[in-house]
């Protein structure tokens, strides 16, 4: 058999004159491009387009999809499972026999029924007899043969057949011309795919004879790829039947848009064997055009209709390394001039990424959840697994697109984080607490961009943190993909930050974790932190317009309704219908499990880092954190922006609160050690709003899981884990006293929110017999757990009366407003103006009393365990006389005044608060108290006690046993009264300079004032520095160790009260304090 390389070439010179013949009648200029030696080793057509040809980088931007032609009687492929009969035959070997063609016919057939046309006259349809080429071979005395050798020429004529030609009407009918030239071109390599499929599978032929016909049909195939290249960039270069058709690249979009099981479908393999040829020649010219096509298909669509198909298409695209590359080299990529809210809708990958599940997004979402005020709970759940799987099929679909990319080049690779980072900074002001939300991308968007980054962190998030140290520390230093310039640091210094940010790092750039890592920080930042934050305020705002329109129903059921509030009750029910949908809209989302499963597995790891990070030996996790810290943190710590503390925070407080269930698999190990590490560690977090907020992390923990008593799921592991056991009471403890002052204008009502959130983690922990001796070991350090018992009396005093006080002010309203004639007859204006204070008092009684009853609470179980700090000088006659104070309003005459309708709305339990506060009387019975009790004249009365005792028996509150050494206690009381009473007798009137100046008593320990120069007894100085550390007469400050013996003014003192006692013929007395059998 003879192969046509044998045959006698054309030379060179005649190859390109007849190439260049065919060309001058195609267009009226033309250039002759430099070819190659032989075909086979380069398909790049020599044909090249007129000056007047429009540039490469210049493609037409529009489709046109055209129906594929079909070789007829071509032989379909074998399939791949035979029938019984054939898989018989087939296990039979055949021996090889020589083909019935000679490998010139065969390329000729092959050929010509792959470009439907023939160089005979006599060819069947719908062959196209190439007419004049046949007579050039005649010419040259060349053969009628199309083969490898002379299909750039067939091409080149088949391509130059002019649609538009009158010449040539008879063919346009026939259908030989009616595609374009890209349509015609791609039909030619599928043909050719079957025929390579075909004879690569013949079993009866020789495998040189297979071989050599897929060699040759491959470097055919190489030819139809870059002439259809060509065409596409330059769709002139041939003649085009004229019609609204846009040629050029765009006409791969609809092509590929459309259904995969029609003929117009693009191949895959076409694609990649176009993005090979064209990989460093104009790819990105033609991938350009079609991503603006796709992309505007993806803009149009919504998460309730098809978005799977552009961003199907997307994904085979990115599929494909060279396309993928050349993807992010397209003009639309990352827009610099484009604003937050514009790039969502003019880059590359906006409008996949725009496909948003929230209402402020896409209205259209509403109608999943149906209308009305009550939504039946079935239907919500079926459109909450319906959102939730249509964002997760999105989310995976979008990360394959940007893995695509990652993957694709080094190049690419660099230019997708840009991307992220360019929207990162672009929407910075997303974070802030109030902001125009159309000056920022939408919700969907960053929402997206976070699930995706999240799984790109997912290799890296196991549970053994093993990829923590591949994390850089020092990402800041010099330049970051992260602009943190404006941002609030942990605990730097703006000289710290300043200097920090000029040092230049050493790393010649950061690796893929890294950057990875602190995207998802700055996305988790701007997107679901703020989510987070904007649904508790939305919920605030949704329960005080619910509460407004129960009160006018209320109010319209009684028959006190009028026209303007039947109005008013109208638009709250259209306000409330739109505030539910949004909330189902924001709920089936941010309340997802899975998406907040990956959340916490993505803040264990930023944890762990940041524990490593302030970790002195640098091997947490691996080895066990140990405390104190250094007292100064690294400067790596110190600069970081304040916000990734923050989010921690707030991450954990909405899960706690609203999906508990997302960390009751867990052993909460990394939130625990964050927790307690900067909590004790003091100045690593300089914001003590974030060290509150951590401690209401760890308030929620110990609250039952889903409201079911006794069920202590979370909070047990504060009972277990080895730093809490450890550290957890003193560093509640100090924070306790460290609260009164934060220096935030709220910080006197913030105060009692922390310290009750610290009373019901200690009480949580109390029943632990090791976090007890912590407490105890506490109370050894006398002067803090003075602090801190001082404090804890301060709040006990403030919290009862303002709360006891708000229901005295309920009940007078109240009973005002039970007479009905009387409350009537009062205008309109005044009733709502009672009402007002009404809701007022009602919301604020509820909260003081609250935190009053555990203030109380706590007392009554530390003194228990605990009683010298209780008993010092300068606390223990303001423990006793808030005691009495306190007894004197639940038991005295104005109790009545306490009775509510509902003391419950209010935590008031007047038996419960009055069996604590007898509690502490019974814990702290011994000299010391009693003589603080006798010394009371304000308030102690034995009456009040006679009383309380009568309502402890009747309400059995305490035991016979408990009354009894109550009322002993009232005796020895008395008795003391009665001594103190003679012995005050005996001194008479005392000299004004021997008084105290703040409680006008006797001075015992007299002591100077440095900066006032004024006598004051020590224990009332004491007791005043406890709560403010200035010198009450100048507000110098001032601290214990600064005042200065007064020995000589003690000295007079002693000598006048000796003086006294011997007038009266009695001896003198010690001085020191009072003892009173017990």
């Amino acid at each position: 058999m003879q192969d046509s390389t044998n045959e006698s070439p054309l030379s060179q010179e005649e190859r390109e004159r007849i190439r260049l013949k065919r060309l001058e009648r195609l267009q009226a200029t033309g250039n002759a491009g430099q070819s190659q030696d032989t075909v086979s080793q380069s398909p790049t057509p020599v044909a090249k387009p007129s000056s007047s040809t429009p540039a490469a980088s210049s493609p037409l931007p529009v489709v046109a999809a055209l129906a594929s032609s079909t070789l007829p009687a071509t032989p379909k492929p074998i399939p791949a499972a035979a029938s019984s009969t054939t898989s018989s035959r087939a296990s039979t070997p055949q021996t090889p026999k020589q083909p019935a063609l000679t490998f010139e016919a065969w390329q000729n057939e092959a050929l010509s029924r792959i470009l439907l046309v023939s160089l005979k006259p006599d060819a069947p349809e719908p062959l196209l007899y190439l007419v004049n080429l046949a007579e050039e071979l005649k010419a040259e005395n060349e053969p009628l043969l199309i083969s490898q050798a002379s299909l750039d020429r067939v091409l080149v004529e088949r391509l130059s057949v002019d649609p538009n030609d009158e010449a040539n009407a008879s063919l346009l009918l026939r259908g030989q011309l009616q595609f374009t030239i890209f349509d015609y071109l791609l039909d030619c390599w599928k043909r050719l795919e079957t025929v390579k499929i075909q004879t690569s599978r013949s079993r009866t032929l020789p495998s040189d004879v297979v071989g050599q016909r897929v060699k040759t049909l491959d470097e055919s195939k190489k030819l139809f790829v870059s002439y259809a290249g060509l065409v596409l960039q330059m769709p002139d270069m041939f003649p085009q039947m004229q019609s609204s058709l846009v040629l050029g690249a765009a006409q791969l979009t609809e092509r590929l848009l459309s259904n995969p099981d029609t003929p117009s479908k693009v191949p895959t393999e076409f694609i990649k064997d176009l993005a090979l040829r064209f990989k460093d020649d104009g790819l990105v010219d033609i991938i350009q055009p079609v991503i603006s096509g796709i992309s505007a298909k993806a803009r149009q669509a919504t998460i309730l209709t098809d978005w799977r198909t552009p961003i199907s298409v997307l994904i085979s695209l990115t599929e494909i390394p060279e396309v993928a590359a050349a993807i992010t080299e397209v003009a639309t990529w990352n827009p610099t001039n484009a604003t937050a809210r514009q790039i969502e809708i003019v880059s590359a990958l906006g409008p996949f990424f725009k496909t948003s599940g929230f209402c402020t997004d896409d209205p259209s979402v509403a109608e999943l959840f149906g209308t009305g005020m009550q939504r039946n709970k079935a239907d919500t759940g079926g459109a909450f697994a319906s959102l939730r799987g249509a964002l997760r099929g999105l989310h995976d679909s979008l990360f394959q697109v940007v893995n695509g990319v990652v993957r694709s080049q080094p190049q690419a690779k660099e230019r997708m984080l840009d991307y992220f980072s360019s929207v990162l900074i672009k929407n910075e002001r997303r974070a802030q607490m109030h902001v125009d939300r159309a000056t920022v991308s939408g919700d969907g968007f960053i929402y997206n961009m976070t699930e995706v980054l999240l799984k790109f962190c997912n290799p890296f998030m196991d549970s053994q943190h093993s990829k923590v140290d591949k994390i850089s520390q020092s990402y800041f230093k010099g330049k970051s993909r992260l602009d943190i310039s404006k941002e609030t640091r942990i605990c730097a210094p703006k000289e710290v930050v300043d200097a920090y940010a000029s040092e230049v790092s050493s790393l010649q750039g950061h690796n893929f974790i890294t950057e990875m890592f602190f995207l998802t920080l700055g996305f988790h930042h701007i997107g679901i932190s703020r989510l987070f934050v904007d649904y508790k305020r939305f919920m605030r705002d949704f329960y005080e317009v619910r509460d407004q329109y129960d009160r006018l129903k209320t109010q319209a059921a009684a028959g006190r309704s009028t026209p303007q509030n039947d109005v008013l009750i109208k638009q709250y029910e259209t306000q409330l219908e739109k505030m539910v949908t949004f909330r189902l809209s924001l709920e089936s989302q941010i309340l997802d499990p899975l998406v907040l499963g990956h959340s916490f597995q993505y803040y264990n790891l930023v944890m762990t880092w940041l524990l490593r990070m302030v970790d002195p030996a640098k091997s947490y996790p691996r080895g066990p954190m140990t405390l104190p810290l250094p007292q100064k943190p690294s400067d790596d710590f110190a600069i970081l922006p304040e916000y990734i503390v923050e989010d921690i925070i707030e991450f954990f407080l909405f899960v706690l609160r609203y999906s508990p269930e997302t960390l009751v698999a867990s052993t909460l190990d990394e939130l625990i050690s964050f927790s307690m590490v900067f909590l004790v560690t003091t100045g690593y977090i300089k914001n003590p709003h974030l060290k509150a907020k951590l401690v209401e992390v760890l308030f929620y923990m110990t609250l039952p899981y889903r409201g079911v008593p006794n069920d202590d799921r979370l909070g047990i592991k504060l009972n277990t884990h080895p730093l809490a056991l450890k550290h957890l009471v003193p560093a509640l403890m100090n924070f306790y006293v460290e609260v009164e002052n934060t220096g935030r204008h709220s910080q006197f009502y913030d105060k009692f929110n922390i310290r009750y959130n610290i009373s019901q983690i200690l009480k949580f922990v109390w029943t632990n017999p090791i976090h007890r001796d912590m407490v105890k070991a506490e109370s050894k350090r006398s002067e803090s757990f003075v602090r801190f018992a001082n404090l804890l009396m301060n709040d006990t005093t403030y919290l009862l009366d303002e709360g006891l006080s708000k229901l005295t002010e309920i009940h007078e309203i109240e009973v005002e407003m039970d007479d009905k004639a009387r409350w009537e007859s009062q205008t309109p204006q005044h009733r709502q103006e009672r009402e007002g204070i009404l809701r007022t008092a009602q919301r604020q009684a509820s909260s003081y009393i609250a935190l009053g009853n555990e203030t109380v609470n706590m007392l009554s179980y530390l003194t228990v365990e605990i009683k010298e700090p209780f008993l010092t000088a300068e606390i223990v006659d303001r423990l006793a006389t808030m005691l009495d104070y306190n007894l004197v309003i639940l038991v005295g005459e104005k109790m009545s005044t306490l009775k509510v309708k509902n003391p419950d709305e209010y935590r008031f339990q007047p038996r419960i608060l009055l069996s604590d506060i007898i509690s502490i009387y019974l814990h702290l019975d011994c000299p010391t108290f009693i003589a603080a009790l006798a010394r009371d004249d304000r308030s102690y009365s034995a009456g009040i006690f006679h009383k309380a005792c009568r309502i402890l028996e009747g309400r059995q509150l305490k035991s016979p046993d408990e009354i009894a050494k109550l009322m002993r206690l009232v005796h020895k009381v008395d008795e003391v009264r009665q001594k103190g009473a003679e012995d005050e007798e005996e001194l008479g009137d005392i000299p004004e300079d021997f008084l105290d100046p703040l409680l006008f008593s006797l001075m015992e320990d007299p002591v100077l004032l440095p900066s006032s120069n004024i006598a004051i007894d020590r224990s009332t100085i004491k007791s005043h520095l406890l709560s403010d550390g200035t010198d009450p007469f100048n507000r110098a400050p001032l601290k214990i160790e600064d005042v200065i013996e007064n020995t000589e003014l003690r000295d007079r003192i002693q000598a006048w009260k000796a003086s006294r006692r011997a007038n009266k013929g009695q001896q003198p007395e010690a001085t020191s304090a009072m003892e009173v059998d017990g």
